[in-house]
């Protein structure tokens, strides 16, 4: 344990955050979902300091998407430095938090299970658990628990969100139903809308409760396909370093695969209401895109937003995984920044243009 009598001494903090669970498959029960703090002993020793909560995406953990032990780019520990008291929760169906039906191959989507023959699976096999896992809602009221625990933990009145990816429309649709608790949001890699603005018609919906991602897919077609700038990857070995922590979390995914050296797993989620939440918040957002990040799609989010004081920023040379580039230290700034004062080099409102040193401009009209 750090000593805390040292002002610039990180403090890392691990806990479980107790839940009765609305998943369908563990509706009822007492669960622990996994929350991680990272603050300065200074903050922590000061009253009511700064929180804001890390929300993660579809596919990697909130202790590698933001707290990766590599250099310096752990995203929680640049805010930490900055004077926040840090938070970032694992939603269930992410380790360490619960992975119920997870372990079982066969409850593995149909779609992906060629990924595990033929050395977990010998052939296809129908799932024991015919259902997704975990939706939106679920996920909204995990994001409640952890709020009310961190805002009495804390003694916060109100806590402000990064959401990167599908972590945008978790902790946006919270905002949008709890304005009265969110402060500020930074959204980077926003998710695009969903197929369905509605629940499904029965809950849960039919499918399998667990998806899979290689590391081929990962690393190459989901990443490094979209690297295009000399030095957008400032140091080639991040790649492998992501994926070393990914498979170091998951120490069931990381015996999965075809040829049983790990595979990536996430919860099947039944996803729905972005639009609507996106039109809901209130609280100030700033909003950061790749241009090589989907860019036609992912706009949609920014296109949204219906409240006045919001601010984009378009990051050159960045792809979906800004936070592991070269850009990340435009992010880190921008984000503590914005967390700050609602504000980046003096700029509230508007469309920006950030270039590869994170310089920002307007974007001409």
């Amino acid at each position: 344990m750090p000593e805390l009598n040292d002002e610039n001494t990180v403090v890392t903090t691990d806990r479980f955050v107790t839940h009765v669970s609305t998943v369908p498959a563990t509706a009822g029960q007492t669960v622990g979902i996994f929350v991680r703090e990272k603050s300065l002993a200074s903050t922590l020793q000061r009253g009511a300091p700064p929180v804001v909560i890390m929300v993660h995406g579809g596919f990697a953990t909130s202790v590698v998407a933001y707290d990766l032990q590599y250099k310096d780019y752990s995203f929680m520990t640049a805010l930490a430095r900055a004077g926040f008291d840090v938070f970032a929760l694992s939603h269930t169906g992410y380790a360490p938090s619960p992975q119920p039906l997870m372990d079982d191959p066969c409850n593995v989507d149909g779609e992906f299970q060629s990924e595990l023959i033929p050395h977990v699976l010998s052939h296809p096999a129908p799932p024991r658990y015919p259902f997704k896992l975990v939706s939106s809602r679920t996920e909204w009221d995990e994001l409640a628990t952890v709020v009310d625990f961190i805002r009495t933990l804390r003694n916060a009145e109100r806590v402000s969100f990064v959401g990167w990816s599908t972590g945008t429309p978790r902790a946006g649709g919270f905002a949008a139903l709890h304005p009265e608790l969110v402060d500020k949001l930074v959204m980077f890699g926003p998710s695009p809308y969903f197929p369905d603005e509605s629940p499904p018609a029965r809950m849960p919906e039919a499918g399998s409760p667990l998806i899979l991602q290689s590391r081929e897919f990962l690393l190459h077609r989901r990443w490094q396909d979209h690297v295009h700038c000399e030095g957008q990857l400032e140091d080639p070995a991040i790649c492998d370093e992501v994926w070393k922590a990914l498979m170091a979390v998951d120490p069931v995914g990381s015996t999965w695969g075809a040829d049983g050296r790990g595979i990536m797993r996430a919860p099947n989620r039944m996803n729905f209401g972005w639009r609507d939440s996106l039109a809901k918040i209130q609280a100030p957002t700033l909003m950061l895109l790749g241009e090589y990040d989907n860019y036609a799609r992912r706009i949609e989010a920014w296109n949204g937003l219906r409240l006045d004081h919001k601010m984009f920023v378009k990051v050159a040379c960045a792809s979906h995984f800004m936070q592991f580039e070269s850009a990340r230290r435009l992010l880190y700034r921008a984000t503590a920044e914005w967390l700050n004062t609602g504000a980046v080099d003096g700029h509230a409102r508007g469309e920006f243009h950030a270039d590869f040193a994170g310089a920002i401009t307007a974007t001409p009209a």
